[in-house]
C-alpha cells in the first residue's frame, strides 16, 4: 500500500508539471503536437541515396555510353536495364534526381536540429515551412522524370499498347519511354494526337520544374512581402536620418545668428568720413585737383562752357565708295529736268551703277566728233516722248565708236576658255564599304533538323505523307524542300501554312507549291538569328568583278545564301515597290553604288528624279550625272519627255549607221571621230506616286514610250514607289515594265498589283523581297543587300575628290525647261500657261538667262558687250547687270573695267534645273 501511495502523488506531480509546461508553450507552436524523436535510419537515407546515385551513374556510363555490357557486372547491368525498361531514355536523369534529393535532405538535416523540430521551439513554424517545401521538391522531381518519359514516348509514336515491346525496346535499345512513359504516352496519343499532347506535356513539365526549384506561389508572395518590408524599414531609416540632419542644421543656424547679433551689438558706430574721389587719370595740376576735391566746382553750378560734340560717323569701304560715286555723280547724270519741268528718264537701277562707263563712252563720242553735246538732250527727250524703253546709239555711231576704240585701246582678245583636263576615272576602293561583322561559323544543324522533324510530324498529323525532306539555309530564310508521297495534293500542303507556323512557333512562313523545275514543295521559314547581307561582300565577289556588262548591279542573296546580281540592260526596266521602311530606298541605293563601282562616267550616265528631295541629294554633283538631280514634279515630267526626245535622237544616229542597237552602234563607230559615242543612260525615279499626282498623263505617256522603245537606244528606267495602287502602277506601266521587285506590303491586293501573285504580304521586312525578273516563271525570294547612308557618303566623297567635276548636258537641261513649261497645257490651255509664265520671268527679263550664260562663257560682262551680243539697249543691259549683281553673279563696278563673273557653268546649270536662277533668296 505504501508503494502505491508513493507512486500516485509522483504521477500527479508529473501530470501537473506537464500541464503547466503545456500552458506556457509559445504562441507560434502547435499545441498538442508531440515531439518526434530523431530516427537514425531517417538520417542515413539521404547518404544512401547519394551513393545509389553514384552507382547508377556508373552503370549507365559503363553499359550505355562505353558499350561494356560486362563492365558493370550482372547486378549493374540488371539495375540499368530495370530502370531503362521503366522510364526509357528518362532513366539517364535518375542519378541526377537521386543525387539532388539526397543532397537536399542532407542540407535539411544539417540545418534543422532536433531541438528546432520541437513544437515548443521558436523555429518550429519555419521548420514546418521548409519541410513542406523540401517534400514538394522531391515530389516534383519524381513528376519531372515521369513527364519526360511520357514526352519521349509521344515522340516515339507507339502504334500499339504492347507492354512487353515497351519494356524490351527501352531496356535493350533505349527506344521510347519504357513501361511507365509508354503506357501514358499511348493513351495521350489516342486521346489528343501528337501536337496537343506535346503542348499539354510541355506546359506540365514547365510547371513541375518551376515548383521543383522552389518557386511556389507562397514562396514568391513571401519574398515579395519581405522585400516590401525591407524597403519600408529602409525608408523609415532614411527619413529618421534626414530629420536628424535637419535638426542639426537648425541648431547651427541658431548659433550662427546668435553670434552675429552679439557681434553687431558690440560694434561701435563710426562717423562717416569725407567721401573720397575715385582715382582716375587726368591732365589737371595738383592744385586744380585739390580745388576740385574741396568743392571748387559746386554740383549745382551749370556747365555753361561745355559743348557737346557729335562723333564723326565711320565710313566703311562700301560707304566711302558710295560717297565717292555720289560726289562725282554730276559728271554722269543727264540733264536734271526738261524745259516743261518733267524729270529726265532714269536709265535704270541703282544710283551707284556703272555710270562711269557711260560717261567715258559719251566723252569719247564727243571727242571723236560722232555726236555733239547739243544733240544728246533732244535725242533723249525724243526717246522719252516716243515711249522707248532704252536710249540707244545709232548703228553708224556705234560702229565708228568701236573702230576708233579698237585703234586707241589695246586689243585684249576674246577670253580663252580654259578646259579642265579630263582625268581617268578612279574607282572607289572597297574599303569604303563596311565589312561583314557576322562571319561567325555557327552550327545550325540541330535547329534545322529539329524544324524538319516538326514539319514532318505536323504534316503527318494532317494525313499528309512526306517521302523526303531537305533544307537550305540563307541569311534570313531557310527553305525546307518536301517531296510529298504519291496521291498528296499540293493544295492541301499550301492550305496548312498557319498550322505549320503554329507548330514552328514563328510568323512569316511562306509556301511555294511547287518549286519551279523541282518535284518538291518549298516551305520558307524565317531564321531565329538573321544575318545582314552587306553590299561589300557582293561587290567583292569575283562574279561581280568578272561581269562584262557595265550595268551589272547587286541585289542580295537568295534563300540558299547565293549572291544575286542582275544586268539592267537585260531587265531592261525595273519596278521596285513596297511599304514604307521595308527596304525600297536601300535597294535603289545598292543599285546606284554598284554602278559607281562598275562603270565610268563616260560609260553610264544617271538621271535621278527625287520628288521627296531627300533621297538622292547625297549623290549631288557626281560625274555620272547627265543632269542635276531633279526634285520639282513638273520638271521631272519634263525630264522624262526630254529623255523621249533623246531616245528619238539616238535612233536617228543608229539609223544612219544601219545597225539595230546602241551596242552595235558603238562597236561600228568606235574609230570614227565624226560619230558620237553614246553612253548608256539609267533613269531612276524614287517616288512615282508624287509624279502621278502632279502630271499623270505626261508621266505615264513618257514612261510607256521609254519602256517600249528605249532599250535599243541604251536608256533604262528604274521606278520606285511606296504606294502600289492601280492609279500609280497603271496597266500600261505594268505591261511595259516586265521586271519587278516587291518588298513587304500590307495586303494581297498590293502584292498582286506589283508581281501579279500573292506572297509579298508574308515577307518579314528589312530588305526581304520577291524578285521577278523578265522571263521568270515565279518570283524568287531574296534578302536585299544593305548599304548605310554613311557608306554612300564615303563613296560619293571619294569620287568627287579624285575625279572630274560633273559636266551636265546643257541642251538636255534647256529641253527640260521647255517641256516643263508645256506640262499641263493640254488641260488648262496655252493662254493660261503663257500668262503664268509672264508672271514669273527669271530676273525680270526674258534675256536674263542668256545674259548670265554669256557672262559665264566670256568670263566678264559689260553693257557694251551685252548690247552687241544680245541686241538690247543700254538701259536694258544696265538693268540686267544690276540684277545679276544683286543675285551675286557678277562683281560690283570698278570704274570703266568690265564686271567679273562669280558663278560657274555647273552652278548655272544647277540653278536652271532647279528653277532658282532668278530667285533673289537663292542668289544671296
Amino acid at each position: 500500500m505504501a508503494n502505491t501511495s508513493n507512486k500516485k502523488p509522483q504521477a500527479n506531480a508529473k501530470a501537473a508539471a506537464a500541464k503547466n509546461h503545456k500552458n506556457q508553450a509559445p504562441t507560434g507552436a502547435k499545441k498538442g503536437t508531440p515531439a518526434k524523436k530523431s530516427n537514425p535510419w531517417s538520417s542515413a537515407i539521404p547518404y544512401v541515396m547519394v551513393v545509389f546515385a553514384l552507382i547508377l551513374a556508373i552503370c549507365f556510363i559503363t553499359v550505355r555510353l562505353l558499350g561494356m555490357d560486362d563492365g558493370a557486372g550482372i547486378v549493374g547491368y540488371a539495375i540499368q536495364f530495370f530502370f531503362c525498361g521503366l522510364f526509357g531514355g528518362a532513366a539517364f536523369l535518375l542519378p541526377v534526381a537521386f543525387g539532388f534529393i539526397g543532397v537536399r535532405l542532407i542540407s535539411f538535416h544539417i540545418r534543422w536540429k532536433p531541438k528546432d523540430r520541437d513544437p515548443d521551439s521558436d523555429r518550429f513554424e519555419d521548420f514546418l515551412k521548409v519541410k513542406r517545401r523540401v517534400t514538394l521538391q522531391i515530389v516534383m522531381c519524381a513528376l519531372a522524370i515521369f513527364l519526360i518519359s511520357v514526352i519521349i514516348a509521344v515522340i516515339s509514336n507507339y502504334d500499339s499498347f504492347d507492354i512487353a515491346d515497351m519494356w524490351y525496346d527501352a531496356g535493350e535499345d533505349l527506344v521510347g519511354g519504357g513501361i511507365i512513359g509508354g503506357s501514358v504516352g499511348y493513351l495521350m496519343l489516342e486521346g489528343f494526337k501528337p501536337v496537343i499532347s506535346m503542348i499539354i506535356l510541355t506546359i506540365l513539365l514547365v510547371v513541375v520544374v518551376v515548383f521543383m526549384i522552389g518557386l511556389t506561389p507562397d514562396y514568391i508572395i513571401e519574398k515579395i512581402q519581405e522585400n516590401r518590408e525591407a524597403r519600408r524599414v529602409e525608408r523609415e531609416r532614411l527619413a529618421a536620418q534626414l530629420a536628424e540632419e535637419e535638426e542639426k542644421r537648425r541648431l547651427e543656424e541658431k548659433k550662427h545668428a546668435a553670434r552675429l547679433a552679439a557681434a553687431a551689438a558690440a560694434k561701435k558706430p563710426q562717423v562717416p568720413e569725407k567721401p573720397q574721389v575715385p582715382e582716375r587719370q587726368t591732365n589737371m595740376s595738383p592744385e586744380e585737383i585739390e580745388d576740385f576735391s574741396e568743392g571748387a566746382f559746386a554740383p549745382d553750378e551749370p556747365f555753361e562752357n561745355v559743348q557737346h560734340v557729335e562723333p564723326e560717323p565711320y565710313i566703311g569701304p562700301s560707304e566711302e565708295f558710295a560717297a565717292n560715286v555720289a560726289s562725282n555723280q554730276h559728271k554722269a547724270e543727264p540733264t536734271p529736268a526738261k524745259a516743261d519741268g518733267e524729270a529726265v528718264k532714269d536709265f535704270g537701277g541703282d544710283e551707284s551703277f556703272e555710270n562711269t562707263e557711260y560717261t567715258a563712252l559719251d566723252d569719247f563720242i564727243r571727242n571723236a566728233g560722232l555726236r555733239s553735246e547739243e544733240d544728246e538732250e533732244p535725242k533723249a527727250a525724243q526717246a522719252e516722248e516716243n515711249g522707248e524703253d532704252d536710249f540707244e546709239m545709232s548703228e553708224i555711231a556705234t560702229d565708228e565708236l568701236l573702230s576708233n576704240m579698237a585703234a586707241i585701246l589695246p586689243d585684249e582678245g576674246e577670253p580663252e576658255e580654259i578646259e579642265e583636263p579630263l582625268l581617268p576615272y578612279v574607282f572607289p576602293p572597297i574599303d569604303l564599304l563596311e565589312m561583314n561583322r557576322d562571319q561567325t561559323e555557327t552550327d545550325y544543324t540541330e535547329e534545322l533538323q529539329g524544324n524538319a522533324r516538326k514539319l514532318v510530324e505536323t504534316l503527318r498529323s494532317f494525313k499528309v505523307g512526306v517521302q523526303e525532306i531537305t533544307y537550305s539555309r540563307g541569311p534570313t530564310i531557310t527553305r525546307y524542300e518536301l517531296k510529298p508521297s504519291a496521291g498528296v495534293k499540293v493544295r492541301s500542303i499550301a492550305n496548312l501554312v498557319d498550322d505549320i507556323a503554329l507548330s514552328l512557333a514563328t510568323s512569316g512562313v511562306r509556301i511555294e507549291a511547287p518549286i519551279p523545275n523541282k518535284p518538291a514543295v518549298g516551305i520558307e521559314v524565317p531564321n531565329r538569328n538573321r544575318a545582314t547581307v552587306y553590299l561589300r561582300d557582293l561587290i567583292d565577289n569575283p562574279k561581280f568583278k568578272e561581269a562584262k556588262s557595265r550595268l551589272t548591279s547587286c541585289l542580295g542573296m537568295d534563300v540558299g545564301g547565293n549572291p544575286i546580281y542582275f544586268d539592267i540592260a537585260k531587265m531592261p526596266h525595273l519596278l521596285i515597290a513596297g511599304a514604307t521602311g521595308m527596304g525600297k530606298s536601300v535597294c535603289i541605293n545598292s543599285v546606284i553604288v554598284s554602278l559607281l563601282y562598275k562603270a565610268k562616267p563616260e560609260e553610264v550616265k544617271l538621271i535621278l528624279i527625287d520628288p521627296k528631295k531627300v533621297e538622292f541629294n547625297i549623290y549631288k554633283d557626281i560625274p555620272h550625272l547627265y543632269a542635276p538631280i531633279i526634285s520639282d514634279p513638273k520638271k521631272a515630267a519634263g525630264a522624262l519627255a526630254s529623255a523621249v526626245a533623246e531616245m528619238e535622237r539616238r535612233f536617228e544616229l543608229i539609223e544612219e549607221v544601219g545597225v539595230r542597237d546602241i551596242t552595235t552602234y558603238n562597236a561600228v563607230t568606235e574609230n570614227d571621230p565624226d560619230k558620237e559615242h553614246m553612253t548608256h543612260m539609267v533613269i531612276i525615279i524614287d517616288e512615282l506616286a508624287d509624279l502621278m499626282m502632279t502630271a499623270a498623263d505626261e508621266v505615264e505617256t513618257s514612261i510607256c514610250r521609254l519602256a517600249q522603245k528605249a532599250r535599243a537606244a541604251g536608256i533604262h528606267i528604274i521606278i520606285g514607289t511606296q504606294r502600289p495602287s492601280v492609279d500609280v502602277i497603271t496597266g500600261l506601266i505594268k505591261a511595259n515594265i516586265p521586271s519587278r521587285i516587291a518588298c513587304t506590303v500590307a495586303s494581297q491586293v498590293d502584292s498582286r498589283t506589283i508581281i501579279d501573285i500573292a506572297g509579298a504580304e508574308k515577307l518579314i521586312g528589312r530588305g526581304d523581297m520577291l524578285f521577278a525578273p523578265v522571263g521568270a516563271a515565279k518570283p524568287m525570294r531574296v534578302q536585299g543587300s544593305f548599304v548605310s547612308e554613311a557608306e554612300v557618303e564615303n563613296v560619293v566623297s571619294f569620287i568627287k575628290e579624285n575625279n572630274n567635276k560633273a559636266k551636265y548636258n546643257s541642251e538636255f537641261i534647256n529641253r527640260i525647261e521647255e517641256e516643263a513649261a508645256k506640262c499641263g497645257m493640254g488641260k488648262k490651255g496655252a493662254g493660261a500657261d503663257m500668262a503664268a509664265m509672264d508672271d514669273d520671268i527669271e530676273g525680270g527679263d526674258v534675256k536674263f538667262r542668256e545674259a548670265v550664260k554669256l557672262a559665264i562663257e566670256q568670263g566678264k560682262i559689260s553693257t557694251s558687250l551685252m548690247q552687241r551680243r544680245l541686241g538690247v539697249g543700254y538701259g536694258r543691259a544696265a538693268k540686267i547687270i544690276d540684277t545679276m549683281e544683286q543675285m551675286g553673279y557678277v562683281s560690283k563696278p570698278d570704274g570703266n573695267k568690265p564686271r567679273h563673273v562669280l558663278i560657274t557653268m555647273d552652278e548655272y546649270m544647277r540653278r536652271v534645273s532647279e528653277g532658282s536662277l532668278g530667285s533673289t533668296e537663292d542668289g544671296e
